[in-house]
């Protein structure tokens, strides 16, 4: 009998951290736009990284998890080249052409209320 009830007990927490994982780390509440540098340069070989991560209750990436996300260069298209634009994990690879100037890109994430608005400035090679 006593084997019983405490079978039950472990029953029941294990499925309150089970519940408590998933609302907690796995469920997405937002998303996140990071970049891998600040700005770029005006260099052809000067990139950027820009992708969309998808946040949990905690604040952090939701593990197991990606965000769709698209991306529309507003203005300074001229001003860069798109190596990988992949609309299913949220990628997003510029790269500068040698012109100095600011780029606006428009983001609209799978899991955001709103687009998101990034600007990215290229500034010269002699800062």
């Amino acid at each position: 009998m006593r084997k019983k009830i405490i079978t039950i007990y472990f029953l029941i927490l294990f499925l309150i951290v089970l519940l408590l994982g998933y609302f907690f780390l796995y469920n997405i509440y937002g998303s996140e736009v990071r970049k891998s540098s600040a700005n770029l340069f005006a260099d052809p070989q000067s990139e950027m990284t820009i992708e969309v991560i998808p946040v949990n209750a905690l604040g952090s990436k939701a593990i197991f998890r990606t965000s769709s996300a698209e991306f529309e260069v507003l203005e300074g298209y001229d001003l860069i080249e798109v190596k990988l634009n992949n609309k299913k994990d949220g990628v997003l690879i510029i790269q500068s052409k040698g012109v100095i100037g600011i780029v606006g890109i428009k983001i609209k994430s799978e899991h955001s209320l709103f687009p998101e608005y990034i600007e990215i400035e290229i500034l010269s090679r002699t800062v």
